[in-house]
C-alpha cells in the first residue's frame, strides 16, 4: 500500500497531474491492482472517470475477475493533493499527497454507486463515479477545463499523449507521467462496430484508465470554439483537447502489434450523464 508522502511546499508545473490521479483498487485491506483515472466536471459535480474493468475488477468479455485472489474492489483509493497551508508570498502552497477513499459500494457492498455506459455496459471500458464530496478541500483540476474549446478533429498520425502511471506510482513522486502515442487509425471508424480507435505505442501495466490528449500545434491559423465563435489567427499555440480514455493493448495474441484501445471522448459524456448505476 503507498503511504500518504511528507508535507512539500511548491506548485506542479503540470496543472494536468492534479487531474489525473492516481488510483488503488481495493478489497478491504487487500489491495488488488493499481491503476490510473482522470477527473472530469459535470453540471458542476466533480467525477472520477476510469475503465470499468477497473471498477468492477472483472475481464469485460468473460466476467471473470481479473486480480489472482480472485477478490473483485470494494473501494478505490484515490490519490491526490491538499492543502496544508496558506500559499507563500511566491505562490508554492505546503500540500500532502494523500489516498481519498472512495466507496464503490454501500456500507454492505449491496447498491452500487458507480456509473456504467447507458446501453452499451461493459461492452465499453469506461465507468464513472461521483467523488465531489470525497474530494472537498483537495487540490484538483479537470481535464475537459484544462483542454481548449477549441473544435478541432483529430486525424490519423497525429501525436497524442496517455497521462497515467505506468506500473505503479514512484514512491515521493507522485507525478503524472506523459506517454507519448500517434493515432493509428482513422477517428471516424468504430472498430467492431464500438467506440473506440486505435493508438500506436508501447504502455505498460497502471495506465488503464488514463485520459488521452491530442496536441494541436497551429501557425497563423484560426479555429472555432465550442461557442461557435472564431478566434483570431494565432502566430503559434499548443492546444490540448481530450481524445478518450485509454484501457489498455489488443489482446494476447496481438500484443506485438503495439495498438492500444482507446474509447471515444463522447463515451465519457454518455456514460456521465446517462447516470446508469452499474447492476452486477
Amino acid at each position: 500500500m503507498t503511504e500518504p508522502g511528507p508535507v512539500k511546499k511548491g506548485v506542479l508545473a503540470d496543472r494536468w497531474t492534479y487531474a489525473c490521479p492516481y488510483l488503488e483498487m481495493k478489497y478491504g485491506d487487500q489491495l488488488l491492482a493499481s491503476g490510473s483515472g482522470f477527473l472530469w466536471v459535470h453540471n458542476a459535480r466533480t467525477f472520477l472517470v476510469s475503465n470499468w474493468h477497473n471498477f468492477s475488477g472483472r475481464d469485460p468479455e468473460s466476467g471473470q475477475p481479473i486480480s489472482d485472489t480472485g477478490g473483485v474492489p470494494s473501494h478505490i483509493n484515490l490519490f491526490t493533493f491538499e492543502k496544508r497551508g496558506a500559499a507563500d508570498e511566491g505562490g508554492n502552497t505546503p500540500m500532502l499527497f494523500k489516498p481519498v477513499f472512495v466507496p464503490l459500494y454501500d456500507d454492505d457492498l449491496s447498491g452500487s454507486r458507480w456509473l456504467e455506459h447507458p446501453s452499451l455496459s461493459g461492452k465499453v471500458d469506461v465507468a464513472a463515479i461521483d467523488v465531489t464530496d470525497a474530494l472537498a478541500g483537495m487540490i484538483i483540476n479537470h481535464v475537459n477545463v484544462l483542454e481548449s474549446d477549441a473544435v478541432l478533429e483529430p486525424f490519423p498520425s497525429q501525436d497524442v499523449f496517455i497521462i497515467g502511471y505506468p506500473i505503479g506510482l514512484i514512491p515521493n513522486a507522485p507525478y503524472a507521467v506523459w506517454k507519448r502515442g500517434t493515432l493509428a487509425t482513422d477517428p471516424r471508424f468504430d472498430p467492431d462496430g464500438l467506440p473506440k480507435m486505435y493508438v500506436d505505442t508501447a504502455t505498460r501495466k497502471g495506465m488503464s484508465g488514463s485520459v488521452v490528449v491530442v496536441r494541436h500545434v497551429l501557425i497563423n491559423q484560426s479555429v472555432t470554439k465550442k461557442d461557435g465563435t472564431t478566434t483570431e489567427p494565432y502566430l503559434y499555440a499548443r492546444l490540448d483537447t481530450v481524445l478518450g480514455i485509454y484501457s489498455g493493448r489488443l489482446g494476447p495474441h496481438q500484443v506485438e502489434a503495439q495498438l492500444g484501445i482507446v474509447w471515444k471522448r463522447h463515451v465519457i459524456e454518455e456514460t456521465i450523464a446517462g447516470n446508469c448505476i452499474f447492476q452486477g
